[in-house]
This record gives structure tokens, C-alpha cells and sequence, in this order.
């Protein structure tokens, strides 16, 4: 063990590895979890990877590999070795940093961006580190630099490693292995009109499946592709022969050494081998580079690659229609660690993905099953019948697209050579055709109406997981209309199905397939929660079954490849829910780890817990937890007690209230509107109205024309925008579209007009928070437009002092506008996770979390914060300030090791938040970001706080 280089980093402490770091070759790897043992045999394959840095998580979720450790102390590995091992390891795609020890420096490689080991035009691999850090020149005057702490394991185990701006250039997904590939096999496939030509889509494909078995070593030897084409030593060189014969035979030949239609072409396919389709497909293929480097044949190994990466890669030939948005591989991972967590299986549970796609749930699902065999077998590999049965036994998919299906099949095929020895796979196995006996090709729903028909099927026996991610389409197939008519019939209450959504009818029907204590976690559009339509289907599914979790991915862009629905994952128990169930809302967010797919984050303020009361009956909960939760649902309930501004106008006498006009086809005439003067959308601003852009209305055409009293003068206007731009205007007649809404009142009530005006201008920043906590568009439909329904919902009380703020609504007003809307949207790019929390944002919050408690605990006073590691250290005490060890200058060390005290860690490892008590002293500790240090953040810190003390008996 490299311990005085390491030391430096803290990846050992007092002379021990610190708590995540594993020794794969020792002995005590067979205490590990599950997922932690797999993730230490797939180590092993490189040969010379020393140790694993495990960031790991107190929930269900598997641990996350941080990074590859090499013990290059003693230089047994030259520069070359190593170079190739980055290759190995970049290709392989799971482990985002490699750290080189050598005797008196560290060297940190990357492999989640683009291969920094080729440079050069047809250079051979290079050892470049990303950093490197001489341990001779980092010591100055006993302390580490500043740079070198950025690189600490403390940082890694924690997740705020990827946080620093810094380390940002570290990690690029769009350049990473997995997305190259995939890159360029889409590329390849655009360039051979795969849509158009089956046949070569499938040959390209089955490239893909033969250099798999090809690079794992399954060939007999190089020789055996020579019985095809003299001297060819791999497939790609049969396929440059240009001869179909041979191609063909050599397939046949697979075809039936495996017992299996997979590596058949289409039917015709053989005749649509020509020599010339074969010469331009192999010309295509081996053109493909990077940085001149034939990679997708000569460089890119696929010895490692993971098998849903594959499976990932073939999504995207079965893309476009029927409403499919494809699932990415760190999505399937974060959904089957909810639904399949390790420490809940037994390894014969049955599981159904009933829009299965290319089978990314189905293979990573199997792959569990296989590892739960294998730790239960001394962690031998299974045999070729063990893999046949779990697969046979528990694996089971429906999908409506049939080029889908056959990819489902590839999938499962590769993951069954995954378990298997290269020389077993070659000398044993015997695929069996999975299609009608596991995998099923047609609409879900008609499988399902044959079931509920008394026609027996493979639903008929339920199942204990059901996952998935349900195709998003506002139209129901054939089969789908007599479910959801069944629906209706036995369950009058459930009402029609909101937008006919086919997701939400994949959802509530799919819960009838689950066993007694069966789990299900489909992934479904965010109007679920946050669309008014679907509250009441909402409540039915609520009180039928136990909802677990909502995993919330709606602040979350470009989450899926080419395309940016808002989803949230649904996680549910099959048994009904108890009256003080608890509901866990997670609310991630745009990080950077998210966005480089390196992992999901979830901290303290992201997870929050929904009594089954307040999901039943209040359907803004869920907004006000996007926002930050806490107290903000206790407000949104009382802004809307009061009496809204619609209430208020249907009470006045001749006032006119909406929209401007529609254009549309313009069927209706309006001489009222057509050559008068005009309001432009963008000329109404939250300065008023912009003079300079005022025009004149050229239609004379229009849907929905409205009433001339709709812009006749006294009017006040209001934009349909978060900023809520709103203007008086009392000269004459002006028209505007209808992403304003006017407010007339008749001349004689001017006065009346003008007050209301005067109360809005006021009261304008309780009208965008109001917005912000109750509106059902802002942020989760629109990122910053509202609907009518938003301004017509506006609070406007009787007694207009009840629109004031108590001290802490106002900090909790204060923060949604300056900072929570902005880090729902823009996430990693707002100001809450660009900038480190100042000493003056540390003293707003150390007075707001005094102020909260100050009523209570009199004598409760601050100290000055410490920073270390990442993170901030914020401590309170009672009465005297107290004399610790670890409060004060120059205490970081012990500090340290109170805070790294295992049990207390793993909070911050995983919800980013640490309250400890000793003594007098309250410390808190939390990451650097200004997002962990405003004052919301306090108010739910202290009564938090509050709460603990209480248990406590103080």
C-alpha cells in the first residue's frame, strides 16, 4: 500500500484505507455487498487495478465506483502499460477517474471525457494524466495546496468533487466512450440508410454482437474465421472480402453453433448481400475514427464494455413512434436500485417490463438475478442451464415494435455470455428463442384484455417486479380503449383517463399484475403530479395501492437522448397504504454529475416526506417540494384561502376580464381590433409598456376575436410571465394578443380599477412567489410563461394586509425568487451551485437559524465557521462559548476526524448533511454551495434542530 503518497489524499488515514476504499485481492472482499463484490470481479478483469474507492449511500441505492486505484510504488507498470490500461478503462466506462501512486507523486487520469491517450494522427496510446501532483513540491510549510485537496478521497465519497467548478474539464459524457460508439454506429447505420435497408442495419449490429464475443475471447482461435475467408483473423475480415457467400455461411455457421435466430439476417436479407453492399458497408465501418484512429473496428474494444450499453446502443434503431422516449444506462441503474435493491432479493423473483424497447430494464434485471446467484455460490460463475432458468424463469417483456423485440433478444443474449466463460460460451451454450416465450411482440394492452378474458398467458401468474419506462402518447391504441373502459366500469370514481395518456393507463393497469408484496417503478410524464387534469386519477391510484417514492426528474433537461420529456419515476408497493403512510418525494436536480451521467445526487433538502393525507387531497405539494418544501406548502394553503382576484372581479358590475385576441386560421372578422393600435407581446415589460413598439393590428381575420370592451380603456394588463409584467393603461382602445390578460373597467369605476392596480404593483413579489408555489405551468411546463389560471388564482383578500409576511415567509419568499426558481431551471448553471457560500451568506443564515430558535433557547449563540474538505462547518453553543478541540484555528484535524467518524459520514455521503451535538455545541456541516447555506435552508435546519432537541429532552 502506497501509504505516503496516498496519505496526501486522504485515501488512507492513521496508516488504515479510509471507509470506501477496497483492496479487490484481499480476503475481505467477501463481506462486501453484492453490488460492491460485482463491481470488485469486473476490477479484476483489468489485471491491474489495486484498489476500488466506493462512494457509498445509506439508501438503497448500489455504491457508485468514484475511482480505480493503481499501487504503482514499486514501477512494475511502465508508462505504456498504463496508457493502456486508461484505454481499458475509458472504454470500460464505469469508473470516472483512475489514480496512478508511484513513489513520490500521484498521477490522476480521466476516463469520463474523450480519450486524452490519442493525440496524434496513428499514434499508439500515451500516458497523459489529467493532473499530477509532485510530492515534493507539495508540501509547503506542512500544509497540502489547495489544488491537491480538490483531489481528496473525502471529496469523491461525499459527490462534491464534480460540484467544483474546477473539476469540471474532468468529465464530458458527449465525448465519453459509451456516446462515441454509439455516435458512430448511428452514424454508420445514417450512412448505409439502415431505416431503408434492413439488411444491413442487422449486419451492422451483428458486427457489433460478433466483436462482443469476439474481444471477450470466445473464438476457438483466429484461425476459425479463415474457414470463411482465407487469411481473415475477425469478422471484420470476412466482411472486407466482399464476398455474401461466405458472410452468409459464416453466420448460418453461428446460427446454428448457438442454437439461435439472433444471427439471422432479415428474410430476403441474403439475397440483398451484394459484393458491392458489403464493399461500401466495409469501406463505411472502417473509415469511422477518432482523431484518425480507426476505433470502431481496430481500436475500440468491446473485452469490457458493458452489456447495457448495448442494449442502450441498439435503442436507437427502434427510436420514433407509438410515443418511445428510450431510457439512458444510469437511469435503468437509479429506477432497478429502487425497485431491485440487492438486500431485497431473493433471486427467483419474476419481472415484466410491459414496453420493454431494446430490453435496457430486462438486462440489467437479469444481471441482478445472476449476481444474487453468484453470492449465494461463492461467487463461481453460474452454468450454462443456471443462466437458461433464471432467464427463463423470471425475465418476461412485452413490446410493440418488432425490431425492438429482436433487440431485447441481443440484449439478453450478450448478458448471458457476460456470466459465462469465453470456452464455455463456445463449447456449451445453445441459445433458446426467447420470442412468444418470454418476449412477446404486440400491444400491452392486448395481451392484457386476452388475460382479463379468461384466455390464459404468461400475466396470468403475476409477477414481483414490474419496471419500466411506458411509451408518452395522448392516444390509446385499440385494446387500450377497452381497458381503460374496463377501468371505468369497475371503478366509477376513477373518472376518464387525463390527456388519454397512454403512460398513465400503462401504470394503473400494470398494478393489477403484481403479486402480494410485488413492486413496481415505471417512469411517467410529470403531469402526473403537476397537471390539474390528473388529480383525480391521481387520488385513485393513491388509495389503491402503497406508493412508496416519487422519484422527480422534472427540473432535470435533456435527460434521454433527443428528446426532453419531464418525467418522474413512480415507485409502488402492491399492498394498500395505512392511514399515516409517509410518501418520499426526491427532487433531483440538474448537477453536474446528472448532466456528465456520472450519478444521481439527492440531498437533505432534495428528499422530502408527503403524509398519504396531503397526496390524496392537496395536489400542489409536490410544487412547493420542487421549490424546497419545508413550510412553503403552509403558505401555499393559506394564499389560497383567500379570496383570488376572478373571485373579486365576477363581484364588480360591468368589468370585463381574459385573454387578448387568437389569430389562428382567422375565419372571424373584428373590425373593432383590425387598424386600431397594438400592444406586441414583448412590449409589455416589467418597466410597463414600451412606447417605441406599439403598431397597428393587420389581420382582419380571427378565431377568437373577443369583446371590444376587452381593450378599451381604463385596462389594466397583465403578462402571462413569471416576472408578471403589469402596466395601467387609461388611452383609449389598444389590442393585444393572448399571452395578456386585460382587466376593464367602465369609466366610472376607474378609481376602483386604479386601486386594484396600485394593490398588484405593491404586492407584486407575493404575486410571483404565489405564482411560483401555485401555478401548474411555471417551471413545469413552461420554464418561465403561466397560464390565465395562474393570474386568475392570484390572492386578493379582503383585507389586503393579509397578504404580509412573518420574518421567515418572507426569507422563504426572498429565496424561491432570487434563487430556487432559477436552480429548478438551470440547475448546475445557477448561482446556488456556481458560487461557494461568503462569510456574508454565512451570517444571513447563522441569524436566520438564531432568530428561528432565539424564542426558544435565549443563550444560543454562533462561533465562526470552518472550512474543510468541501465543506463548511457551522458551529452553535449554548451559554459559554465551549472549549473543544475541534472549534477554533488550526483545528482541522480533529475536526476531521469527528466529522469522518464513520456512522456520521455516511450522512454526508448521502443526503449532503451532518447535525452533530456534544455538549453545548450544535455543528453543522454541509457542502460549500451557497445552495446548502441561504435562508430557507436555515428555517428548515432549525426545525430540524428543534425536533432533535426535543428527543433529546432539552
Amino acid at each position: 500500500m502506497p501509504k505516503s503518497v496516498l496519505e496526501l489524499i486522504d485515501f488512507i488515514s492513521s496508516g488504515k484505507p479510509v471507509h470506501g476504499l477496497v483492496n479487490i485481492r484481499s480476503r475481505t472482499i467477501y463481506n462486501l455487498p453484492i453490488d460492491e463484490q460485482a463491481a470488485v470481479r469486473d476490477a479484476l478483469t483489468f489485471g491491474h487495478v489495486n484498489f476500488i474507492l466506493f462512494r457509498r449511500f445509506s439508501d438503497s441505492r448500489s455504491s457508485q465506483i468514484a475511482a480505480y486505484v493503481i499501487d504503482n510504488t514499486d514501477y512494475h507498470l511502465d508508462e505504456k502499460t498504463l496508457a493502456e490500461l486508461h484505454r481499458q478503462v475509458w472504454l470500460y466506462g464505469m469508473a470516472p477517474l483512475l489514480y496512478v501512486a508511484w513513489p513520490s507523486r500521484i498521477d490522476v487520469l480521466s476516463c469520463a471525457r474523450g480519450p486524452d491517450f490519442w493525440k496524434a494522427e496513428n499514434e499508439e496510446c500515451r500516458y497523459v494524466p489529467a493532473k499530477r501532483f509532485e510530492v515534493d513540491t507539495l508540501k509547503t510549510a506542512g500544509a497540502i495546496s489547495d489544488e491537491l485537496k480538490r483531489f481528496t478521497a473525502s471529496r469523491l465519497t461525499a459527490g462534491t468533487f464534480w460540484e467544483d467548478p474546477c473539476n469540471r474539464e474532468l468529465a464530458n459524457h458527449a465525448k465519453s466512450a459509451h456516446q462515441l460508439l454509439i455516435q458512430a454506429i448511428v452514424e454508420a447505420d445514417n450512412e448505409l440508410d439502415g431505416k431503408n435497408n434492413q439488411t444491413l442495419r442487422r449486419l451492422l449490429l451483428l458486427m457489433v454482437l460478433i466483436k462482443y464475443l469476439e474481444d471477450r475471447k470466445v473464438f476457438p482461435n483466429e484461425g476459425w474465421f479463415g474457414n470463411y475467408h482465407k487469411g481473415a483473423r475477425c469478422f471484420f475480415e470476412v466482411l472486407q472480402g466482399c464476398e455474401p457467400e461466405e458472410v452468409y455461411r459464416l453466420l448460418a455457421a453461428l446460427e446454428q453453433k448457438f442454437n439461435g435466430d439472433i444471427f439471422a439476417l432479415p428474410q430476403g436479407g441474403r439475397q440483398r448481400l451484394t459484393k458491392k453492399a458489403l464493399y461500401h458497408f466495409a469501406e463505411l465501418v472502417e473509415a469511422k475514427t477518432f482523431n484518425k484512429q480507426r476505433y470502431l473496428w481496430g481500436q475500440y474494444s468491446f473485452e469490457h464494455l458493458p452489456v447495457e450499453v448495448i442494449s442502450h446502443l441498439y435503442q436507437r434503431f427502434v427510436k420514433g413512434g407509438h410515443g418511445a422516449v428510450y431510457t439512458p444506462p444510469f437511469l435503468a441503474t437509479l429506477l432497478l436500485d429502487h425497485a431491485m435493491p440487492y438486500n431485497n432479493l431473493t433471486g427467483g423473483e419474476r419481472v415484466l417490463d410491459p414496453a420493454c424497447g431494446s430490453g435496457i430494464f430486462l438486462t440489467g434485471a437479469f444481471r441482478r438475478l445472476v449476481n444474487v446467484w453468484r453470492s449465494r455460490h461463492n461467487w463461481q460463475r453460474p452454468d450454462v442451464k443456471t443462466l437458461k432458468e433464471i432467464l427463463r424463469k423470471s425475465i418476461y417483456g412485452v413490446e410493440f415494435d418488432q425490431d425492438a423485440v429482436h433487440l431485447t433478444a441481443f440484449s439478453l443474449s450478450l448478458a448471458v455470455c457476460d456470466a459465462l466463460q469465453p470456452d464455455v460460451i463456445w463449447r456449451e451454450l445453445k441459445f433458446d428463442p426467447l420470442h412468444k416465450t418470454n418476449l412477446f411482440e404486440g400491444d400491452f394492452f392486448d395481451v392484457l384484455y386476452d388475460s382479463r378474458q379468461n384466455k390464459g398467458n404468461f400475466l396470468t401468474e403475476g409477477f414481483d417486479i414490474v419496471i419500466g419506462n411506458p411509451p408518452f402518447e395522448s392516444m390509446l391504441t385499440d385494446a387500450g380503449k377497452k381497458i381503460d373502459l374496463l377501468a371505468k366500469k369497475e371503478d366509477p370514481k376513477r373518472g376518464a383517463l387525463p390527456d388519454k395518456q397512454a403512460a398513465y393507463l400503462f401504470l394503473e393497469q400494470a398494478l393489477n399484475l403484481l403479486r402480494s408484496n410485488g413492486r413496481l417503478c415505471l417512469i411517467q410524464p410529470s403531469g402526473l403530479l403537476y397537471n390539474r387534469n390528473a388529480q383525480v386519477f391521481r387520488y385513485v391510484i393513491h388509495r389503491k395501492c402503497k406508493v412508496d417514492s416519487i422519484l422527480d426528474f422534472t427540473s432535470i433537461r435533456k435527460l434521454y437522448d433527443e428528446a426532453d420529456p419531464k418525467t418522474v419515476a413512480v415507485l409502488v408497493h402492491a399492498n394498500k397504504p395505512s392511514v399515516d403512510h409517509w410518501i418520499n418525494h426526491l427532487t433531483f436536480r440538474r448537477t453536474v454529475s446528472v448532466h456528465e451521467r456520472i450519478c444521481f445526487e439527492i440531498d437533505y433538502y432534495d428528499h422530502h416526506r408527503i403524509s398519504q393525507a396531503q397526496a390524496e387531497t392537496d395536489p400542489y405539494v409536490w410544487r412547493t417540494n420542487l421549490l424546497g418544501g419545508g413550510r412553503l406548502i403552509e403558505i401555499s394553503q393559506r394564499l389560497r384561502s383567500l379570496r383570488t382576484l376572478i373571485e373579486y372581479i365576477e363581484q364588480q358590475r360591468g368589468w370585463d376580464y381574459g385573454e387578448g385576441f387568437i389569430v389562428g386560421s382567422g375565419k372571424l372578422p373584428a373590425p373593432f381590433i383590425t387598424g386600431k393600435r397594438f400592444l406586441p407581446t414583448a412590449a409589455l415589460t416589467t418597466s410597463g409598456i414600451d412606447e417605441t413598439k406599439l403598431s397597428v393590428v393587420a389581420e382582419d381575420g380571427f378565431d377568437s376575436p373577443r369583446n371590444k370592451d376587452r381593450f378599451t380603456s381604463p385596462l389594466v394588463l397583465v403578462k402571462e410571465l413569471d416576472m408578471l409584467p403589469v402596466a395601467f393603461c387609461d388611452k383609449g382602445f389598444i389590442a393585444y394578443r393572448n399571452q395578456i390578460v386585460g382587466i376593464h373597467a367602465p369609466a366610472s369605476q376607474a378609481s376602483e380599477l386604479c386601486k386594484l392596480y396600485d394593490n398588484f404593483k405593491r404586492n407584486l413579489s407575493v404575486y410571483r412567489f404565489s405564482c411560483a408555489i401555485n401555478s401548474t405551468r411555471f417551471l413545469v411546463g413552461k420554464a418561465t410563461s403561466i397560464l390565465k389560471h395562474d393570474i386568475d388564482t392570484l390572492p386578493y383578500p379582503e383585507d389586503m394586509s393579509d397578504l404580509s409576511f412573518s420574518f421567515w415567509e418572507e426569507a422563504l419568499c426572498d429565496d424561491v425568487l432570487q434563487y430556487m426558481t432559477d436552480y429548478a431551471r438551470l440547475g448546475q448553471n445557477s448561482a446556488l451551485l456556481k458560487n461557494a457560500a461568503s462569510l456574508d451568506d454565512l451570517q444571513a443564515y447563522s441569524n436566520m437559524f438564531l432568530r428561528m430558535l432565539g424564542s426558544i433557547y435565549d443563550n444560543l449563540k454562533v462561533a465562526d465557521p470552518i472550512f474543510l474538505d468541501g465543506f463548511i462547518c457551522q458551529p452553535f453553543y449554548f451559554g459559554k462559548q465551549p472549549n473543544l478541540s475541534w472549534i477554533g484555528k488550526g483545528t482541522v484535524d480533529d475536526l476531521r476526524k469527528l466529522i469522518y467518524n464513520e456512522e456520521r459520514h455516511k450522512y454526508l455521503r448521502t443526503i449532503r448533511l451532518l447535525r452533530f451535538y456534544s455538549g453545548n455545541v450544535i455543528l453543522i456541516v454541509k457542502p460549500d454551495r451557497l445552495r446548502y447555506w441561504i435562508r430557507s435552508t436555515a428555517i428548515r435546519d432549525a426545525d430540524e434542530t428543534l425536533i432533535d432537541l426535543y428527543r433529546q429532552g432539552y
